[in-house]
């Protein structure tokens, strides 16, 4: 039995493995409060009684190190995840003290040898290139969040704190004209990467990915890649 966690800057997200098989899955939002989420889960786990524990964490080192001391109640191995930019599957040009953890699982769980764009929808938005396992690098964008908050917080006449991302007609309210505006930009750069790389595979993943979906052609959908890099990581 293997736990395999995901600690992303607004999620907690969770696989329990059983040879090969996944008995139990989630994510839950931590509010800014990870390590909190992850004792009260630590009765869920104990009565699975996983034998090792694989994390990948964007929280730093100060929450890590509270994650750790809670881990030790389970009283099982584990183990962080870290970027490796030598991968025998996945190679990468970027600087590796620059590349963060989640991009590269989310790539690895990705990786097929051939050429493809994996978009992260999570709380930013990353956009990275990879030909026949090689990273060649990649874009780091606001999420459609971020940059609604960005215009509320820097403009006096625009109060839209709200409202849904639901499709890229012209707006004709301010609030349907921020927040089709605001996804019309991410779509768009989505789309014109997709443009520039014709012959790349395009990936989406995350917790936003179904949202950018049904605005996108010729894409695939997987919202697991981290957590498939996590154990590809491992095994």
């Amino acid at each position: 039995m293997v736990l395999w966690l995901d600690l992303g800057n607004t999620r907690l997200k969770y696989w329990l493995i059983n040879n090969g098989q996944i008995i139990l899955s989630d994510a839950k939002e931590h509010l800014k409060a990870p390590n909190e989420l992850l004792l009260g889960l630590l009765g869920v786990f104990t009565q699975f009684e996983p034998n090792f524990v694989g994390i990948s964490s964007v929280l730093g080192e100060k929450i890590n190190h509270a994650i750790t001391k809670t881990l030790k109640e389970l009283g099982v191995p584990f183990e962080f995840a870290k970027v490796n930019h030598r991968h025998p599957m996945l190679c990468s040009r970027y600087e590796p003290s620059q590349l963060g953890v989640d991009r590269w699982l989310q790539m690895l769980g990705a990786v097929n040898g051939h050429k493809q764009c994996v978009v992260g929808c999570g709380t930013a938005l990353t956009i990275d290139m990879i030909d026949e396992g090689e990273h060649l690098g990649g874009y780091i964008l606001p999420n459609v969040y971020m940059q609604r908050h960005a215009l509320y917080a820097g403009t006096q006449q625009i109060d839209v704190k709200q409202g849904r991302f639901d499709g890229l007609s012209l707006g004709t309210t301010t609030d349907d004209a921020v927040n089709h505006g605001v996804l019309f930009g991410v779509v768009g750069a989505v789309a014109s990467v997709q443009a520039n790389y014709p012959n790349f595979e395009m990936i989406l993943t995350g917790g936003g990915a179904q949202m950018l979906r049904p605005h996108l052609k010729h894409i695939q959908v997987d919202e697991e890649l981290l957590l498939k890099g996590l154990q590809r990581y491992f095994c």
